[in-house]
């Protein structure tokens, strides 16, 4: 044993093996992994804990040692602190080193440049995982900057995304906070064939980092449910990463014969790797039987593991459509063989499962048995945008086997209003949707607009004059026809006049999910609140108003009734309180909302 843990030391140096053993050939061919963080000064606020240093130091684990690998940041500049390297004990001690250079903030944010830098060099496939909070955000002002801000995005996704797949170099995004691109990130990342994930806090980078390490190195993994999993005896190690808190009890690992380990007292061919927000577990030849874990276990942990018995797939999609069936092609297969006839088990079964990113099935397909050992099916199409995850799940009465894929559900078709407000542009984003088999019908408020075809993928709404004071949903119909089939998908309403004081019934967002929208500076924030403020106190007055008028209708009738109260002097001093409590109560709330608008922001220039 004592071998065999001097010889995981030389694999891996001073981190841990990679997250699993048994991958798929077709991935597992010495990757390159080029990793990019965002450094822009915005990321002080989106990720004050630098969680960032914890997500690199997790693909600093868990990368393969036949890897290759490098670390870029980017703001206005573009750094290289990491060149590119195999994956050794070396590169992996200079990868954790680096989180003081993940604060080095910048203003601006160069997307474009970045990838330019990143990609730049030749090679293979390359997998690129860009992580930003922002937009494209170049230098300069008024509107030359604007000019300059437009070409670059427009360049990134009509030029350089179909040059960089046309060259293997595959983008995965990973969003962070609400003012970010995720149109953007997200039409990069289909263009080229990666994942785009968001993580909707700075708590949610790690899995958001993790589902795109699993892009790039998938790997078996047991069920694990309430800190329990089965370990068959075809298992010949398994990794355990469990997530936890920052300030949670220390863990501990218990084997089916009652043996309990924990941080301080295991074995020492067992690896264990303690993070303030993970633990990392490697066991090497485990017990067959029931472990469980000692302590809180956060969602998104899972045990991945080596055996020659595996789960394959085709190639699962990152992204998936709304509207759109899913389907699945798996089997099973020992040390690459597949299993088929006699030796596939009697009892053996498929599924594949839709689940959301808080574990809820969306969707879930039992897979059928062919005569070539693959088994087939297909998942009900998905029917909300958004971050979710494909499972496949064989099993037999004496194992299980699952496989975790990340994904990103999007619409077929998108939406984009122009700047004036008078023309919205829908653009086709399943790759085999086009003018001649997609009808798209627009309606607002009843009246049904014209759709026109402008181009091979494009139509265009021509809107009508539209109250500035009214918000109203523009609602949008597909129908596809494809291989014979027709059939029917609603988009979500694009609101139009968002911020207008009145609001018509209709989906609030548009057809891609919230806008990247500037921050305010300070100066504008202030006038907002005055404007605000202003707003708030015609309501009021206009309120009391309307009140004092019912009053008076109200008080002839009640005059003989209420006039024996009103000459008590306790009920005009329980009026007078009521009135007091209700002016504080506005005026604390607009304090509070001053003290809201007047933090500091770093500024998106």
């Amino acid at each position: 044993m004592r071998a065999l843990f001097a010889l995981l030391l030389l694999c891996v140096g001073v981190g841990l093996s990679p997250l699993g053993w048994a991958q798929d050939s077709a991935v597992s061919q010495t990757p390159d992994v080029r990793m990019i963080f965002d450094v822009s000064g915005s990321m002080k606020a989106n990720d004050p804990g630098n969680l960032r240093a914890s997500a690199l130091q997790l693909a600093a684990t868990l990368l393969p040692s036949q890897a290759r690998g490098s670390v870029w940041t980017f703001g206005s500049q573009v750094r290289n602190p990491l060149p590119d390297g195999k994956v050794d004990a070396q590169w992996r001690r200079r990868a954790r080193s680096l989180a003081s250079q993940l604060v080095d903030y910048q203003q601006f944010t160069d997307i474009e440049g970045v990838l330019r830098d990143a990609t730049d060099a030749p090679g293979g496939k390359r997998h690129v995982v860009l992580l930003t909070d922002g937009m494209v955000d170049l230098p300069g002002s008024g509107e030359e900057k604007r000019t300059r801000d437009t070409a670059s995005r427009e360049t990134l996704l009509t030029s350089l995304a179909p040059e960089l797949a046309s060259r293997d170099v595959v983008v995965h995004t990973i969003a962070l906070s609400h003012n970010v691109d995720r149109e953007l990130l997200e039409r990069i990342s289909q263009a080229t064939g990666g994942l785009a994930a968001v993580a909707e806090t700075p708590e949610a980078l790690l899995r958001a980092f993790l589902d795109v390490l699993e892009r790039i190195v998938p790997s078996d993994q047991l069920p694990l449910e309430k800190g329990r999993f089965d370990v068959d005896d075809e298992v010949e190690g398994f990794n355990a990463l469990l997530f936890h808190d920052e300030d949670a009890p220390e863990i501990a690992l218990v084997g089916p014969d009652g043996e309990r380990y924990t941080r301080d007292d295991h074995p020492d061919d067992m690896l264990w790797q303690s993070n303030p927000r993970y633990d990392l577990i490697r066991v090497p030849e485990p017990q067959v039987g029931e472990w469980h874990i000692e302590g809180p276990v956060g969602r998104d942990s899972r045990v991945s593991i080596e055996s020659p018995l595996q789960l394959r797939s085709d190639t699962l999609p990152p992204t998936l459509y709304l509207g759109f069936d899913v389907p699945i092609d798996a089997w099973l297969a020992r040390e690459g063989e597949v299993l088929k006839g006699d030796t596939l088990p009697d009892d053996v079964r498929l599924r594949g499962a839709l689940r959301g990113l808080d574990d809820e099935t969306l969707a879930s397909t039992s897979l059928q048995a062919g005569d070539d050992g693959h088994f087939t099916g297909t998942l009900a199409a998905p029917e909300e945008a958004g971050n979710a995850r494909l499972v496949l799940n064989a099993d037999s009465d004496s194992w299980q086997r699952e496989r975790v894929q990340g994904v990103n559900v999007v619409t077929p078709v998108t939406a984009t209003l122009n700047d004036d407000a008078t023309q919205v542009t829908l653009e086709a984003q399943h790759p085999r949707l086009n003018v001649d088999n997609t009808q798209i019908s627009a309606s607002l408020l009843g009246e049904t607009l014209d759709v026109v075809p402008d181009g091979e993928r494009t139509w265009q709404v021509a809107l009508p004059e539209i109250d500035p004071e009214q918000s109203v949903p523009l609602d949008l119909d597909v129908s596809v026809t494809l291989d014979d089939r027709t059939w029917s998908i609603a988009l979500p309403a694009l609101r139009l006049n968002p911020e207008a004081r009145i609001g018509v019934s209709g989906a609030d967002f548009d057809s891609d999910g919230p806008r990247a929208e500037a921050l305010p500076d300070d100066d504008t924030a202030a006038t907002q609140e005055e404007e605000s403020d202003a707003r708030e106190e015609g309501n009021l007055t206009a309120l009391a108003g309307a009140l004092w008028n019912k009053a008076g209708d109200e008080w002839q009738a009640l005059r003989p009734h209420v006039e024996p109260y009103a000459k008590r002097p306790a009920t005009w001093a329980v009026f007078a309180a009521l009135l007091l409590a209700l002016v504080l109560m506005w005026r604390l709330r607009r304090r509070s909302r001053r003290r809201h608008h007047r933090r500091r922001h770093e500024p998106q220039v």
